[in-house]
Order: structure tokens, then sequence, then C-alpha cells
């Protein structure tokens, strides 16, 4: 699938010691004034099967945060949305002002999330999969309603792995900002419906087709009790750019970035070679891995 507006690249890496932690399953609350969010703006998001005692129940909390580190020239996947915020003729009724693609403050200070988009896929999800196992990764998969009503076992063998799930809509239509409100409302209104009935569980997280973030898309979204997630780190593999240049974009993230790539939309032959380099690259800088 293309994305129009896939942004918010640049370079920034991470990896560490196993087992890897997983994020505390904390609702993130959007901010209600436009253009400020503050920690104090943040509640739990939760993890299943978390224990006050367990390390999943002292994991970080997955917090949104302003531009740490501003990409240059990119849009989309978090300025655009907190931009859009800000020309609200009423900012107080658009909750979210910005959107979550950094692991701070309380995330372990060597910490990275690997997202994946537009899956599962028949051939390209199960390969990344494997890879992620003998790495001893976990990740957030962001899932296209449609695609997990037609492969519900790999929705299934993601949760069984340890992983965790973001809602992607259920169609991936683009532009996404630019739909009405009603549509906007039914594609992740229905991806939520789909992906709980083949998973046994729902989303907390949403992600937009394209990183594609508007104040309505942000409201909505509040409205459905959902955290955005974006991303700080893009290697632009859903433009097959070269397994080269996947690695090295991947290789630039930073501790507390969140990775984007994607297990389906088309050919991800490139990415599954690509992250079997990486992915022992980051540990070896000191980097760990955490799921959303």
């Amino acid at each position: 699938m293309s994305h129009r507006r896939r942004t918010e690249g640049g370079a920034v890496p991470a990896g560490s010691d196993r087992p890897e932690p997983r994020i505390s399953r904390r609702r993130v609350m959007l901010a209600a004034a436009a253009g400020a969010v503050s920690a104090a703006a943040t509640t739990a998001i939760g993890s299943a099967g978390a224990t006050a005692a367990s390390p999943a129940a002292r994991s970080p909390r997955l917090v949104p945060v302003g531009d740490r580190n501003p990409p240059t020239g990119s849009t989309g996947s978090g300025d655009g949305a907190t931009a859009a915020a800000r020309r609200a003729a009423h900012p107080l009724a658009v909750r979210p002002a910005r959107v979550v693609r950094d692991l701070l403050p309380d995330a372990p200070a060597n910490a990275v999330a690997l997202t994946f988009d537009d899956g599962p896929h028949p051939t390209w999800t199960p390969r990344v999969l494997e890879v992620l196992r003998v790495h001893e990764v976990l990740a957030t998969f962001c899932l296209i309603g449609v695609q997990a009503r037609a492969h519900p076992a790999l929705v299934r063998r993601i949760l069984a792995e340890g992983h965790t799930l973001c809602n992607h809509t259920m169609s991936h239509p683009q532009p996404f900002s630019q739909r009405p409100e009603v549509e906007i409302r039914a594609e992740i209104t229905r991806a939520q419906e789909a992906i709980a009935a083949v998973g046994g569980r729902s989303p907390r997280l949403f992600r937009a087709p394209g990183g594609d973030w508007s104040a309505q898309v942000l409201s909505v979204a509040a409205d459905l009790g959902l955290a955005p997630l974006g991303w700080r780190v893009d290697p632009r593999d859903w433009a097959r750019p070269g397994t080269d240049a996947i690695v090295r974009a991947l290789e630039a993230a930073r501790a507390g970035d969140i990775l984007l790539c994607h297990d389906g939309g088309g050919d991800r032959s490139q990415t599954v070679t690509a992250l079997a380099r990486v992915l022992p690259a980051l540990r070896a800088r000191g980097l760990c891995f955490v799921a959303l």
C-alpha cells in the first residue's frame, strides 16, 4: 500500500538486555490545550498479565512529548497533528494535541520500540515474526482490520509470541485526515471490532494511515479511548529503497525512539533482511526493545 505522507524519518538507535521489557499498558490521556502537553496529562495504558511485582508492571510509561528532536523537512507522524491542534478554532474541544512518538520519561534509558504497519500478511508477517523470535525482540503490530479478519491465525500468533497490537484502520484509506468525520470514526471502530473478534483483545493504540493526523482524527481517537501512536524513525521501507538504506536509517535510532517498519502492503523481503542485520547491531550498541 502506498503511504503518501510517510515522514518523521531521520535517524536515531537502540537495544540491550534480555528478556525484553514490555511497556505496561497505560492509557495516554490527550492534552486539552492545543500545542501543549504535560506528563501530568497521562494515565495508565495497561499491560496484559502484568502484576505489581512483575517486570511488566514496573515498565515505563509511554508519554506524549513535543519536539525533542524536531525532524527537518518532514510532515505527518506527529508534527502535523500538533499544528492542526494549534489551528483549531476551539482548542479545548480538541482533546488530543500530540502524537506519541517517543518513550519518555520513564522508559529504560536504553529502550526503543519497534512497530510494524499494514499487516498481518500471510507471507511477510511470519518471516518478520521469525526474525523477532531469533533475536528475542518484542514489537508492536499496527493491524489493518481487513487483513486481521482475513488472517486470524496470524493475529493470534502475534499475541501468543508476546507482541502487542495497534489499530491501523479497517481499510487504510488515504489521505485519511481529509475523510469525513463519520468515515474516520467508522474506519477506526470497525478495525477495533475486527481485531478484537479474532485476537480476543482490543488495541489501546491507534496509528493513522501514512501518519496523516489532524485535529479531527485525534479527537475521534480520543473519543474511542485510543492513544495516537506516531514514530520517530522511518526507514521508508514501504518504498523498497534497498536493504542497505533501511539498515542505515534504523541504525540511526537513539534510545527513546519509536521505529517504523512494515510487514504488509507489498514485498517486504528487504525489511526482513534488514531486520536480521539491524536487531543484533542495535543490541550490540547497548539498546533494548520494548513492546508498547
